[in-house]
């Protein structure tokens, strides 16, 4: 029993909420070796800065505000791994976004000043 808990945690599935360069599928691909299932999603109360001095899009917290994006689903924690890598600079942080018309969890890549919560 405890070998099977310890597995579920390990192989537990995430929610990624994109908005810049990950919502192209080819680089999800190039970086992961998979595609993943996708949604269009809505992440409320951030805002889109489309390039920052990086060259990069990130969000910022803005009451009122909403960036549109895709939801990943089921994004495995070796994948995961792989996506923050490429992130780097980045952290990824839990939050809420609207999908499919329901508010599910999810996480985001967030600039690491934004990383608390």
């Amino acid at each position: 029993m405890e070998g099977r808990g310890r597995s579920s945690v390990r192989n537990r599935l995430t929610n990624l909420f994109v908005y810049g360069t990950l919502k192209d599928n080819r680089l999800v691909r190039t970086l992961t070796g998979r595609t993943f299932p996708r949604v269009t999603a809505e992440l409320p109360g951030w805002h889109l800065v489309p390039r920052t001095a990086s060259g990069y899009p990130e969000v910022e917290p803005a009451a009122g505000r909403c960036v549109r994006g895709y939801l990943l689903l089921g994004v495995d924690p070796e994948s995961l791994r792989a996506l923050d890598a490429y992130e780097e600079g980045y952290c990824r942080r839990r939050v809420r976004v609207r999908a499919g018309g329901r508010t599910v969890p999810a996480e985001v890549y967030v600039p690491e000043r934004w990383a608390g919560g």
